[in-house]
């Protein structure tokens, strides 16, 4: 019997009555006595015997995995196997709502046992369809990994050219906010507001379509009304206005698979703890998604770092199917006050935009002597220093600050140099700086020094 359950060519055509069965059981005789109606069939103990008989078998997408007493784990593994295998769970009595559960792990079917004649044609007729949906998911599986394939090239001429794209807007967009301090008129006022809400637009719609490397992320500050403002057959069930930082861009996306059934409507719920938060999408509709959606669902939630538990009331649980995803809860922090030292004119402005727009306030000095008797006059949470300056430059301004007496002299300073290697870097240190902000300045080097520094004291505002 084993014999007929040899490597295949994926496509080979077979006839229902030799296509390849595996059973995984430990009873003595399986209920539906399956082994009477598959001739290929192959009987192992455990999902681990079963793993290792299908793990890298050219005819592993063919072969229909009956689960006697089965779990959500096992489907899952056999699910994540290249090409997998087709899964249908044969549910002890009385566990007929556990079906959608199964079934969101990835398994093709979930049935009752059965011992009758008429149970074993529908069972035949259960394997004969998960074959078929299965190898045709495994056949949607390839095309994308091609595709994916493919985009590499095109998706790293798009990451430079949006990185390029952001280093220019974010001293426009600091540049513009400056602007609007200064007195204007009413129409030169409205034209600038124009600038920032276009540049702001612009820079989300980069970082949107920047790729995302393997376990990377791009965070944004949301909440679920704004989350869910363009979405169709949506609903906030609490949490409507609490903030939190995730990936807008893959929120929305899952958002827009799930809704893409026809009938399907969609909530949301966010549960803060903390400085963690857990957010919720719950949907309704047939728990089963399209093969070609169901590609494309589970490897977006694998990137937000969710899972896919299907849960409900009793009598619902078919109905129900519930995405978890981990974000983290936006604590308002204390805003810090910076001194910033700088001689050009027009990077004094942009760095001090930068701050503006993650809500700190900012104190400009144009060299270092005025840097200094700044710093001498009152205290600072941070000092950013210039390092080529008149008068006084920014390394002897950073030791004479730390030879200050008491707190002045230890608040944090981070050097902004042109400077792009290790020696200045060393320098800057040898000075008594903490840390290097090196030029041009960009939003997202900022952000990362200050949450180097100020741990959850970095705003997600700009």
């Amino acid at each position: 019997m084993a014999e007929g359950f040899k490597a295949q060519p994926m496509i080979r055509p077979r006839s229902a009555a030799t296509e390849p069965v595996l059973l995984v059981s430990q009873a003595a005789t399986p209920a539906g006595a399956p082994a009477l109606l598959f001739p290929e069939l192959v009987r192992v103990d455990t999902v681990a015997a079963a793993l290792d008989r299908l793990r890298g078998r050219a005819d592993s997408g063919e072969t229909v995995v009956l689960l006697d007493a089965p779990t959500v784990a096992a489907v899952e593994a056999l699910a994540r196997l290249e090409p997998a295998p087709a899964v249908v769970v044969l549910l002890p009595e009385g566990q007929g709502h556990d079906s959608a559960g199964f079934i969101a792990a990835g398994a093709q079917d979930a049935r009752p046992a059965g011992d009758g004649e008429d149970d074993g044609d529908a069972l035949r007729s259960a394997v004969s369809a998960a074959r078929r949906r299965q190898m045709r998911e495994n056949r949607l599986r390839m095309a994308l990994a091609e595709a994916q394939r493919g985009r590499a090239e095109a998706a790293s001429l798009l990451d430079a050219a949006g990185a390029a794209v952001v280093a220019a807007l974010d001293p426009m967009l600091a540049l513009t906010a400056a602007a609007l301090e200064s007195p204007l008129l009413p129409r030169q006022q409205d034209r600038l507001l124009a600038v920032q809400a276009a540049g702001a637009a612009l820079r989300t719609t980069m970082a949107a379509l920047r790729p995302i490397g393997p376990g990377a992320t791009v965070e944004e500050s949301l909440t679920l009304a704004a989350l869910a403002a363009d979405a169709k057959a949506l609903s906030i069930e609490s949490g409507a206005e609490e903030e939190f930082t995730g990936d807008a861009a893959g929120l929305r996306g899952l958002l827009s698979l799930l809704a893409a059934e026809g009938g399907a409507s969609l909530s949301l719920s966010l549960r803060p703890a903390g400085d963690a938060a857990e957010l919720t999408l719950r949907r309704r509709g047939a728990a089963r998604l399209h093969p070609l959606l169901l590609a494309a669902v589970q490897p977006l939630v694998r990137r937000l770092g969710g899972h896919l538990p299907a849960d409900g009331p009793d009598g619902e649980a078919a109905e129900w199917l519930t995405v978890r995803i981990p974000v983290r809860a936006v604590l308002r922090p204390a805003a810090l006050s910076v001194l910033l030292v700088e001689d050009n004119p027009i990077g004094r402005l942009v760095a001090a935009g930068f701050f503006k727009a993650l809500g700190h306030t900012v104190t400009t000095a144009e060299d270092g002597a005025q840097g200094l008797a700044a710093a001498t006059d009152r205290r600072f949470d941070l000092i950013v220093m210039d390092v080529q300056m008149p008068v006084m430059d920014g390394h002897e301004a950073a030791r004479a600050i730390r030879a200050l007496p008491g707190e002045v002299g230890r608040v944090p300073i981070v050097a902004l140099t042109a400077g792009t290697d290790a020696e200045d870097d060393a320098r800057c240190r040898a000075a008594g700086m903490d840390d290097c902000l090196h030029k041009p300045l960009t939003m997202d080097r900022l952000r990362t020094v200050l949450e180097r520094l100020f741990p959850g004291r970095v705003q997600a505002g700009g």
